[in-house]
């Protein structure tokens, strides 16, 4: 469990970082394709992709922390069924984003509907980006 708290430490605040641009690359690339007027095949091909690589990035970081964090609660639980001495083994950590929120599965769904929420919010007030 050490070596989950020194994960913790340490890339709390990179994965942070690197959801909060993959959202920011995916509500950009989404705005620009649903919101551009004469866009070729080329770039609009462009875009898609930009859109799902980013997506991806936003993906591989929450579900890898999302099933991680579920891990070490299994864990956790396995430990104190044993009732094991060792109370700071078993010490309550949870990956996190930037020590902000613990990575779970409401999380993806989460920051994808605002994503889309924001999109909408855009689209309604007619902005040209």
């Amino acid at each position: 469990m050490e070596a989950y708290g020194n994960v913790e430490k340490y890339f709390s605040f990179p994965a942070f970082i690197i959801v909060l641009m993959s959202m920011m690359g995916l509500f950009w690339s989404g705005c620009k394709l649903a919101f551009r007027k004469r866009m070729t095949y080329v770039v609009f091909v462009s875009f898609i992709c930009i859109g799902i690589s980013f997506l991806l990035f936003h993906l591989l970081i929450m579900i890898s922390g999302t099933l991680t964090n579920e891990s070490a609660q299994k864990v956790r639980s396995a430990m104190r069924k044993r009732d094991l001495k060792l109370k700071k083994d078993i010490a309550e950590e949870n990956l996190t984003l930037w020590k902000i929120y613990a990575m779970d599965r409401s999380l993806i769904i989460t920051s994808l509907a605002t994503l889309l929420t924001y999109g909408i919010l855009v689209g309604t007030l007619g902005k040209e980006l």
